[in-house]
Order: structure tokens, then sequence, then C-alpha cells
């Protein structure tokens, strides 16, 4: 008798344009996916609305790409936040944990507590969002990688014991899923890599994943939940969300008007 493998229980998005996006209520979780290379040709509109610690961190990349994709990625981010909050984009705030993760500082009691995280590989850049829940996301790109060294430096041996039972092909796109469920799920926790050899995944029977509990910072009433996504085109990535149940509602941006659209007054709203 054979049996077969269960592989990671990957989601398929159903993507949404942006024209459909709804209010992030308390039981959503909202997810924002762009293509960076489309918006490359409006660099100046998201330079204009970067904050001074913003143009000096950019100002330090030394690849002219990776200065690109960090002024859009922020320039995005705070048009979405906008989008969220009403405020404009360029009066949104940050405060920064230890690990430099980015945080929403609301200015005022009565601002909506965001939470969000986001996460870029191969010209995609991936958000999530959530209201008071933490989240966090993470994105990768399938490429040639040394698929035992890594998972022998990083992932536990029921891990690797997972890694083994697939075939070579099959061994690089499951390490990527498995690695984008742990990534994040550090960072939805606020530990980023530096915790990702201990955040050991519990792959069940039907390919779903159980939530690691190695940590002080998931306590025994805690409900994280890690969904494995396919993005086709040798993607994967993966959200972790702190909530026993919500409604997942995923948006695709394809052009920078797109963006400028959320924030502007629809004709109702005049």
């Amino acid at each position: 008798m054979s049996f077969t493998v269960p592989k990671i229980a990957a989601i398929a998005p159903t993507w949404l344009s942006s024209s459909e996006s709804a209010i992030l209520s308390s039981e959503d979780v909202h997810l924002w996916l762009m293509n960076v290379e489309s918006c490359a040709e409006s660099l100046l509109l998201f330079e204009q609305i970067l904050s001074p610690d913003e143009h000096a961190r950019a100002a330090k990349f030394r690849q002219e790409g990776d200065r690109t994709r960090f002024i859009i990625c922020r320039g995005t981010l705070r048009y979405l936040l906008s989008r969220y909050t009403g405020l404009s984009p360029a009066a949104i705030r940050f405060s920064y944990d230890s690990y430099g993760k980015p945080v929403f500082a609301p200015p005022s009691s009565e601002t909506p507590p965001l939470q969000f995280n986001l996460s870029h590989a191969g010209g995609l850049v991936l958000y999530a969002f959530t209201l008071t829940h933490p989240i966090g996301v993470d994105l990768e790109q399938h490429r040639p990688l040394e698929v035992s060294a890594l998972a022998r430096t990083f992932f536990s041996e029921g891990e690797r014991a997972f890694l083994s039972k697939f075939s070579t092909a099959e061994q690089l796109a499951q390490f990527f899923q498995l690695w984008t469920c742990k990534e994040a799920y550090l960072k939805a926790i606020g530990l980023g890599l530096s915790g990702l050899e201990q955040a050991e995944m519990a792959i069940a029977p039907n390919g779903s994943i159980r939530v690691p509990v190695f940590t002080d910072a998931s306590p025994s009433d805690s409900h994280w939940q890690i969904k494995p996504m396919s993005l086709g085109n040798h993607f994967s990535s993966a959200f972790a969300v702190n909530k026993p149940a919500f409604n997942l509602y995923c948006y695709r941006l394809y052009t920078v008007q797109d963006l400028i659209q959320l924030i502007s007054p629809s004709p109702t709203d005049c």
C-alpha cells in the first residue's frame, strides 16, 4: 500500500480590484498585493510624502533599485494607511520596535488601532492589515537554494524529516512554503528571524499548519492562525494572525492610479 505525503495546504487567494475594497472591520484581514515595477515611473509622487527619516534611510541604499523599491513600498504603505485612517499619506507617523519593525502611531484615541505588516520579493510587495490583532506576513520568490544546508541551520528535526519525503523539485517548493509560515509568525510576534530555528511548525495530515508555542509571546489564551498562500509564478507567502476566526479579503493594485483613487472622495462623499 502506498501513501501520499501531505503537502502544506496553501490557499490560492481570489484577488479583488481596489475598487471593490471594503471597510476594515474587527473581524477582517485585508491583504494588498502590488507590483513595484508598475509604479516606478511615479517615484516622485512617493518621495513627496515620505518623512525626513525615511528619506535618510532611502539615501543609505547603495543600489538604485533597492532605493527605488524602499520608496515605493513605504509610499504605498502610507497611501494604504491613509485609506484606513482618513489621514493624509504624508501625515502618517511610525514608531519602531527593538527590531526596527514599523508600527503605526495613531495621532489620537479616535484613530483606528491598525496593525500591519509587509513583505517584498521578486518585484512584488504584499501588505496585511487588521484592527487591534497582531499580524505578520512573508513573501518569497522561489530560487535555487541548498535546501539541506539551510534546513539544518534553521529548521527543526521534524521539519527536516517532513522535507526529506519529497523529490528535489517538490522539496524546494515546500521549503519556501514552510519558511514563509515560520517568518510570518515570527514577524507577527515581533521577533523576526532571530527565532527562526526555534519556531517549529507542525504539519497536520491535511496539510494545515499548527502554531508553535516556543515563546512567551504566545500565551495560553492566544488564537494564532498561520495561513500559507500560493501566489503562482514561483512565489510562496503566508500570514499569521492572532484571531480565532476572520474574514479574508485580498486586493490587487495594478497601477498608481488604483492607489490614488483609494483616498479620493467618491461622488457620493461630496
